[in-house]
């Protein structure tokens, strides 16, 4: 609600940016779908993503699910550029097992 209120480009940043702080893995999806919404510019979709990613070890967790699950529409929007390099890196950062090191690299070229 004040994210579709805010007059201010910066102010809605400011808001997706902190949406990555919620814990509930309900909320936790409702961010990530809000994402991909026509309310948050491309762009900022990264940061959005990239908040709940460093949110939590949830939110890591379920942030790469909501990556590999829409991995085509993110790669198409992005077009393989810094941003959805970015975006492995935000959702990435952290994993410590070579399973999860394994989906990445499988990810990352295809």
């Amino acid at each position: 609600q004040l994210h579709k209120q805010a007059d201010m480009q910066e102010e809605k940043n400011r808001i997706e940016r902190v949406l990555g702080a919620i814990s509930q893995p309900e909320l936790i999806q409702k961010v990530l779908t809000f994402a991909l919404s026509e309310e948050v510019r491309p762009q900022d979709t990264v940061s959005v993503i990239g908040g709940v990613a460093g949110g939590s070890k949830q939110g890591r967790k379920a942030a790469w699910k909501f990556v590999r699950d829409n991995w085509e529409e993110l790669y198409n929007r992005y077009q393989g550029g810094f941003l959805i390099s970015r975006l492995i890196k935000l959702t990435v950062d952290g994993f410590a097992n070579d399973k999860m090191a394994a989906e990445v690299k499988v990810r990352s070229f295809n």
